[in-house]
């Protein structure tokens, strides 16, 4: 009798584990963007599944970079920074078709992605970038 409730209790936390438990490969979440130069947070964004396979993402904080006059980031909270962003059903951890919104200049960049094996940190790169020579965003997942 001991035994069985052992097993039953055993056996129950394990299916907690499995409903409770994150795919790694879903990017819905908080994450905070790393600059590639200055390895400065430049904002946290929460991204949201739109449907079976496609991203968006707004930014919830912004961020003055060390050393530079402070400014009110706060027109940038809720601010669309990501759009479209499509998971690639074949390969979950590769994204494409995605547009990003640099908020200081207006200018619209078509990203693919990249997201590592633990699933927390995503490499998004311009499209037109075939060398990987230009600049990139590591974006981190908080929660």
């Amino acid at each position: 009798m001991f035994f069985k409730w052992i097993l039953l209790l055993v056996l129950n936390s394990t299916l907690c584990q499995f409903a409770f438990a994150q795919d790694i490969n879903d990017l819905s979440g908080l994450w905070k963007v790393i600059d590639d130069k200055s390895g400065f947070t430049l904002v946290k964004i929460k991204i949201s599944k739109q449907d079976k396979n496609s991203y968006n993402g707004h930014i919830v904080e912004a961020f003055n970079p060390p050393n530079m006059v402070e400014k009110d980031l706060s027109a940038l909270t809720g601010f669309q920074l990501l759009t479209g962003l499509q998971q690639d059903l074949k390969n979950p951890k590769n994204f494409s078709k995605g547009k990003v919104v640099d908020p200081a200049i207006k200018q619209l960049y078509e990203v693919n992605g990249k997201l590592n094996k633990k699933g927390t940190v995503l490499i998004l790169r311009n499209n037109s970038d075939e060398k990987k020579a230009g600049r990139k965003l590591s974006w981190i997942r908080m929660k």
